[in-house]
């Protein structure tokens, strides 16, 4: 099961979560933060927080390689009016996900290309050192 990390990013600097929580996707993780941004809401707005300073908040999602997958502003689960900022250009975390698929596979079509070539220019490397080596083809100063 994969597992998520949700770093809190504050006016004040990013608080790392060194412990994640394993969720079975993106989606169910995303749903869970906008839960825990609601109580977080709550309990900082009756501490005295300000409503504006808290919607400078947000949560940051990532894999356990330290991969940023999204951005959750308090202000996209508090302020019904505002454009929620992982919808940007229309795409849901279904699509994030789906655009990240499509990125993986044009990676791995770049990559073999890439091994393809280098496999060639060894080729053509031991040739030449061959012909290098060959009497019958060495120049004569």
């Amino acid at each position: 099961m994969p597992h998520y990390y949700f770093h809190l990013r504050t006016p004040h600097g990013l608080q790392w979560d060194t412990e994640g929580v394993p969720f079975t996707g993106l989606d169910e993780a995303y749903l869970d933060v906008c839960r825990a941004i609601a109580e977080m809401a709550v309990d900082l707005i009756q501490a005295g927080m300000p409503r504006v300073e808290l919607l400078r908040y947000d949560f940051e999602i990532a894999d356990r390689e330290g991969r940023l997958l999204m951005d959750v502003p308090f202000a996209e689960v508090l302020d019904r009016n505002s454009v929620p900022a992982r919808h940007r250009g229309g795409r849901g975390a279904g699509a994030e996900i789906e655009r990240t698929r499509h990125l993986i596979a044009l990676l791995h079509q770049q990559r073999e290309a890439l091994c393809a070539n280098l496999s060639r220019t060894r080729e053509l490397l031991d040739r030449l050192r061959s012909r290098d080596r060959d009497p019958r083809t060495m120049h004569r100063a």
